[in-house]
């Protein structure tokens, strides 16, 4: 138990959504229509796959209750992954995809519709939902977002995040690292995978504010904090930046 915390009880997670504690070694989340497609989910790839959070169940007052994955997550407003980092992400992908391929669920999902689905995806693979121990990846977490997607648009996120192409980082080692994307994974070419990226953030942007006029609470929480317009900036650079990041794709 944390000295102070709100209710007495553990320590409150850091994120722009809420409502995760950590009580000793379990997570405590608060729930939503899509938990059980998310905990079906998990439960399928439990034996499947290494480095994702088993589910406990349910505490006295209704929260889901997961195991606690130990690790560091990385800042990235101040540090980037480094390229075996970047590549143990990528390559965790691979094998997450490999995993859920046959998995099916009627949900309801939380993630935002998408044409023309292949698999069931995490759908924010990013720094802040990983943990590392040196340059290994040893936990994948917040799973709530996980929906039908494509791997390609998995990856355009991924890209968006690690490379990250939400900064301005240089064309030419932008471009490097969306190789190593490209080939860590072995499907998509760097250059899908830049192209899709303005369309998945776009997709997050206009998914944020319907589902909080919804009533997803965690999405209201994410317009608090400023969303969309923190990211609109930042995708309307990138478009500009595209012709100049393919250019060193050739």
């Amino acid at each position: 138990m944390r000295p102070g915390s709100p209710d007495g009880e553990g320590e409150r997670l850091a994120g722009n959504v809420g409502g995760a504690w950590r009580v000793g070694e379990t997570v405590r989340r608060t729930t939503g229509p899509w938990t059980p497609a998310v905990h079906a989910l998990l439960d399928h790839l439990r034996p499947r796959l290494a480095h994702v959070p088993t589910v406990l169940g349910f505490d006295d007052r209704g929260r889901e209750v997961l195991t606690y994955l130990p690790g560091r997550v990385i800042d990235s407003d101040i540090e980037m992954l480094t390229e075996i980092q970047l590549r143990s992400v990528v390559s965790w992908t691979r094998c997450f995809h490999e995993a859920v391929e046959g998995f099916a669920h009627s949900g309801p999902w939380r993630f935002f519709d998408v044409g023309a689905p292949t698999l069931i995806a995490h759908n924010d693979i990013a720094p802040y939902n990983i943990c590392f121990d040196g340059d290994s990846l040893v936990g994948v977490f917040d799973w709530d977002l996980a929906g039908p997607s494509t791997p390609l648009l998995e990856l355009a996120f991924i890209a968006w995040n690690c490379v990250p192409l939400w900064s301005d980082i240089g064309t030419e080692y932008a471009a490097a690292r969306l190789h190593v994307i490209a080939s860590t994974y072995g499907a998509d070419s760097a250059r899908d995978i830049l192209s899709a990226v303005p369309y998945r953030i776009q997709l997050m942007l206009d998914g944020i504010p319907v589902a909080a006029a919804a009533g997803d609470e965690g999405m209201a929480n994410l317009m608090a904090g400023g969303e969309p317009p923190r990211s609109e900036r930042p995708l309307a650079e990138l478009v500009s930046r595209i012709p100049s990041i393919a250019a060193h794709l050739d």
